[in-house]
């Protein structure tokens, strides 16, 4: 009789051990989800949203040269803002999407698109004159930083058309950076 009453309280010791470990587990993980939380002081982060929608040029289509630029957009005047003259760029000349990256694959600017993370780690870097289906691709330089321009279109950049959109992203960026 007296070991079972021994025992008893030897598992009601256990138990109540186990329970205070698990207590114990419990409020380190909600100092941890505390912890990630934002900051009281950190701003909240608003996505950009994306002005005009841009298909996925992978999915190539019939290829035709690109229509003569429009003369009447004039994206260093009538735009509010990199970002902005971009977009005007992109319009300009019809592009699907114009991504501006360093050379070691860091996106500066896009004009929009889902590709343009994915463009600049994968063109930039290794740029050696060769340029896939549906794109452009073109060296820069710009306050002696290298940049590289990534064009995706689903018309064919002629040779002229590519100098006339580094001309233009060169008068860009002396305006804006």
């Amino acid at each position: 009789m007296d070991n079972t009453i021994l025992y008893i309280i030897a598992i009601l010791v256990i138990i109540i051990y186990a329970a205070v470990l698990f207590l114990q587990m419990v409020k380190k993980a909600e100092k941890e989800r505390t912890r990630r939380r934002r900051l009281a002081y950190q701003q909240i982060v608003k996505p950009i949203p994306l002005a005009m929608p841009v298909l996925d040029s992978r999915q190539v289509r019939k290829q035709r040269p690109v229509t003569a630029p429009a003369p009447d957009v004039d994206f260093l005047k009538n735009c509010q803002d990199f970002q902005q003259s971009l977009r005007a760029l992109a319009g300009k000349y019809s592009l699907d999407s114009f991504t501006i990256a360093t050379s070691d694959g860091l996106v500066i600017a896009s004009s929009g698109g889902s590709t343009a993370q994915e463009d600049a780690a994968i063109y930039s870097w290794k740029y050696d004159g060769k340029e896939p289906a549906g794109m452009a691709l073109f060296n820069l330089n710009h306050k002696g930083s290298d940049l590289v321009g990534i064009v995706r279109s689903q018309e064919i950049i002629t040779g002229e058309t590519q100098k006339c959109i580094e001309s233009d992203i060169k008068n860009i960026l002396t305006k804006w950076i």
